[in-house]
């Protein structure tokens, strides 16, 4: 099919359905939690199924970590090593949960595997969050076992004195309760029997949204599983397009796929689009200790990376660095995507200009969807840069709905709401929560403003929610205010988002302060350092005497105050 016919919603849609009439991806109507949606047929539906299913693809090298190379093979038995020693030493059964928390190792990837094979609930923290948060994240979630670095056990001192812990990577005799991964996993066959149903409870994955405390996102198996496997057939039809009588060139497939996982693996553009995803397509996933563009560059160059996603930021450093590094070898690089926030249409242009050979790609989607939602690549990327993508047919619906929540017309503006199977169950323990964004016939209002074209195109416009996307990270504004008003000089806090080219956004605080009462912005970084991670600290502040502006109704005009300082700063 040519890319110009590609490109119109009936022609997808007409693609999609003889694609999925039968074979590997075909479909099947199934009620779930009431709603009726299409499902794989001859796909997995667990993920214990889901992580046995890449065996068809014989042996090859899976994981690689400074000098180790690491087979499927070896990882799958060392995740049942370890799913034994849950199950036997600490006593986890089905609906227990597993918190964890590290830099991308491979034993990110062991654990999410046993875990989940045991159907048990994977609980990946944010390794960016403080001793305080982490602490919240297992006591929400009720995990039996904490496992995590030295950098992260460090950080619990003193807290959580009654959770056993495994260690990754460390001394473990500097803590207490605590044993080391390498002293008690060793390499098993197969996992402990498990029954699993698609529709139990995997993961609980932790997101800022704006009402303070990070809310825990429940998804079930099939809800996991369906976003790789989607994204795989998305991959097919890809396969099908022509641009200039070539089929497959807008989105290339690699004979020896490898990835980069610049992205930390606790959010889910690393634990989806790049952890899981990689298992239907074989593909070899290189970590990187900590992000660095030019450290980027030598692995590409080394294990000669075909395809990575990160952040916009780190898409953009890359091309950058390599002006900079023109002797580093990056031509095994042909795709290039980024998600967890929106890239800036100029860089789009800049890349098709200037890397041909590279194709961009960007995904839309959020922790409530599996990172699933929207999708584009190459031209027909280059032709709509501000574009999310469009959704897959007819696995993904997405509409746009007004505050009555009917639907509005084409190209008007409103919040996106999303279904498909790939949407989360609820908030745990918040019922509330769950009900303002999941209503009844399964679609989920984002908190993200954005219109549909005439041919099923997204584009984002705006944010509902009170939350900066800093680097792909979500913050909740007011987490940031509630840990800012703790300091005894702080009468009023405003917290809110400034662009940034290399970021996105970073964030900002207009503070009054108190009667007679001294703050900088250096006593109030040494004052957050205590308390939250340091991502989310205000990289600018201005203080002053007076009460903040309010709006009419008594509130606090922070889009005034934002307004004003990006004018302020000359970004506008």
């Amino acid at each position: 099919m040519d890319i110009k016919e590609f490109v119109k919603k009936e022609a997808r849609e007409k693609l999609a359905s003889e694609f999925t009439k039968e074979g590997l991806f075909e479909l099947r109507e199934e009620t779930i939690r009431g709603n009726k949606y299409q499902v794989f047929a001859n796909l997995p539906q667990t993920l214990r199924d889901y992580f046995q299913f890449p065996l068809i693809h014989g042996e090859w090298d899976f994981l690689a970590y400074e000098e180790t190379t690491y087979s499927y093979q070896e990882v799958l038995n060392t995740s049942a090593g370890l799913a034994h020693i849950l199950v036997n030493n600490f006593e986890i059964k089905k609906g227990d949960k597993v918190a964890f928390s590290m830099r991308n190792y491979p034993e990110w990837i062991n654990i999410y595997i046993a875990v989940t094979s045991i159907g048990a609930i994977v609980v990946p923290l944010n390794s960016w969050w403080q001793g305080e948060e982490l602490e919240y994240g297992v006591t929400h979630s009720e995990s039996k076992i904490f496992i995590g670095d030295g950098e992260r056990l460090d950080r619990l001192e003193g807290l959580l004195k009654e959770t056993p812990r495994i260690s990754v990577r460390c001394d473990a005799s500097k803590f207490m309760n605590t044993v080391a991964f390498e002293d008690v996993v060793t390499q098993k066959d197969s996992f402990p029997d498990a029954e699993i149903h698609p529709e139990d409870d995997a993961s609980i994955m932790y997101t800022s949204g704006s009402t303070g405390y990070p809310k825990g996102v429940v998804a079930t198996h099939r809800s996991v599983v369906s976003a790789p496997e989607t994204w795989a057939l998305l991959g097919q039809l890809a396969g099908q397009i022509e641009v200039d009588g070539v089929a497959g060139s807008s989105m290339p497939a690699p004979e020896n796929p490898c990835t980069l996982a610049a992205v930390p693996l606790f959010h889910v553009t690393g634990s989806h689009a790049v952890f899981l995803l990689s298992l239907v397509t074989a593909r070899k996933i290189v970590f990187m200790y900590k992000w660095d563009a030019k450290t980027a560059l030598s692995l590409i160059e080394k294990h000669k990376v075909t395809d990575m996603t990160g952040v916009p930021t780190m898409a953009w450093e890359v091309l950058e660095a390599h002006k900079e590094y023109p002797e580093i070898d990056i031509s095994s690089l042909k795709g290039l995507g980024s998600g967890g926030a929106a890239r800036p249409p100029e860089q789009l242009k800049s890349q098709e200009k200037e890397h041909p050979d590279k194709v961009a790609t960007v995904g839309y989607g959020l922790t409530e969807t599996n990172a699933h939602g929207t999708n584009a690549s190459g031209p027909i990327l280059y032709e709509r840069p501000s574009t999310a993508g469009f959704p897959i047919p007819p696995i993904t619906q997405i509409k746009v709905v007004g505050e009555d929540g009917k639907e509005v017309a084409t190209n008007e503006v409103g919040e996106v709401a999303i279904k498909s199977t790939c949407n989360f169950r609820c908030y745990l323990k918040n019922q509330d929560a769950t009900n303002e964004v999941l209503d009844s016939e399964g679609w989920f209002r984002s908190g993200d403003v954005g219109c549909l074209d005439d041919e099923g195109f997204l584009y984002i416009k705006d944010r509902i929610k009170d939350i900066v996307i800093r680097g792909g990270e979500n913050i909740a504004c007011l987490e940031i205010e509630a840990a800012i008003y703790e300091h005894p000089s702080v009468r009023e806090a405003s917290v809110f988002g400034i662009p940034d080219e290399r970021l996105g956004e970073i964030l900002a605080v207009r503070i009054s302060l108190n009667p007679e009462k001294t703050l900088s912005q250096e006593e109030l970084s040494s004052f957050l350092e205590k308390k939250i991670a340091k991502f989310k600290i205000p990289e600018l502040a201005w203080f002053q005497d007076e009460e903040l502006p309010k709006v009419a109704a008594g509130k606090i005009a922070k889009k005034d105050m934002r307004e004003e300082a990006i004018k302020e700063l000359g970004l506008n």
